[in-house]
């Protein structure tokens, strides 16, 4: 595992010089090239310090992961919200540049979907030609869509006091002990009438990673306590802009991605128009989702769903609901990366017939 130095993008008639904080887990390159490359786009309130969860499932599957930060979080430049998803479309081109990576896999959890569909629109031939995948966990939803009450009464919260929406997770969250439950959590602790999964779920996951993958049970709550610690010894102040895109505070802030069906319908018609490799579209939802609920995950598959059985020809999709799991308890989940990585690996093996 290693924290290359920070890049910069240049200056442009929208933005000055910006920072860009990065880091790279999992297998570390080989000589040719060819290790297996995915790009996780985390939730809310996560940093790239989010990676450091899969480091060792990622190194044993012989996969590279690269987890950047997005504007105001690490010590990524912070930007305007109305032009964060531009400035995040025109980040992963130069990352991998910077690299020398030409093809990716992409994934996300919660908020890191609207990044994810426009990177896929925008940056589509980073994707590896012979297996073009992406994978969505806990895949955000439009409040207006799921309908999740603790969802539409943030909405109503006042937009000047998503200034301070930043400093809240220091107060709530402290020890929790995993930063990967910050994504979403103090928004739906707005509303307790969902109910959360019992911890025996996640000590049965810890126990897994510790039988296959050599991390006892305290060195896994070391790893998530020096999580928790690096992301808010940093900069978190890009959540509070996230926050408010997530609830629509501002009108077009979600790139190409505003309507998921009118989204996926040109995607499909410009996956037709590339031919080549079918796009394989997964989703995991969780079994427990206080972010989109049941109507959040029907309202996903629907979008996907929306023509005829298999008429959607150039894409491949493909969706489960992992027991066990809630919104944010998706992304330390073994099986969910051991599922991702077995595909992504296979990339390299396809390449090479």
């Amino acid at each position: 595992m290693e924290h290359p130095p920070n890049i910069s993008s240049l200056p442009t008639p929208t933005h000055g010089r910006l920072n860009v904080t990065y880091a790279d887990y999992g297998r570390e390159p080989n000589e040719n090239g060819t290790t297996p490359a995915l790009l996780l786009m985390p939730g809310m309130f996560s940093s790239r310090y989010v990676g450091i969860c899969l480091h060792t499932i990622a190194e044993k599957w012989g996969v590279r992961v690269l987890v950047v930060d997005r504007p105001g979080m690490g010590n990524s430049t912070d930007v305007p919200l109305s032009q964060r998803v531009s400035t995040w479309i025109e980040t992963v081109p130069r990352l991998l540049a910077h690299l020398d990576i030409q093809h990716v896999s992409l994934a996300s959890h919660s908020a890191g979907t609207i990044y994810l569909f426009n990177t896929l629109y925008y940056c589509r031939d980073i994707l590896y030609p012979e297996k073009p995948m992406v994978s969505l966990l806990a895949p955000w939803v439009d409040p207006a869509k799921s309908g999740i009450t603790s969802m539409k009464m943030a909405q109503y919260i006042p937009t000047p006091a998503f200034k301070l929406w930043n400093r809240i997770p220091r107060l709530f969250l402290a020890n929790d002990g995993s930063a990967t439950a910050t994504s979403g959590a103090m928004i739906a602790k707005l509303s307790a009438s969902f109910p959360s999964k019992s911890g025996d779920d996640q000590a049965k996951n810890r126990l897994y990673i510790a039988q296959n993958y050599g991390l006892d049970l305290d060195q896994q709550k070391e790893i998530d306590s020096l999580m928790m610690q690096g992301v808010f010894k940093e900069n978190t102040v890009g959540s509070n802009s996230e926050a408010m895109q997530c609830l629509r505070k501002e009108p077009d802030t979600w790139g190409k991605c505003e309507d998921y069906e009118a989204f996926v319908r040109e995607l499909v018609e410009l996956e037709r128009g590339r031919g080549g490799a079918p796009l394989k579209v997964r989703v995991f939802f969780a079994e427990s989702d206080s972010m989109i609920g049941k109507k959040g995950q029907d309202y996903v598959e629907q979008c996907w769903h929306q023509m005829a059985d298999g008429d959607l020809g150039a894409i491949e999709f493909d969706s489960r609901v992992v027991s066990g799991t809630d919104h944010d308890s998706l992304v330390p989940s073994a099986e969910v990366w051991e599922s991702i990585f077995k595909e992504v690996q296979r990339v390299e093996d396809d390449s090479s017939l």
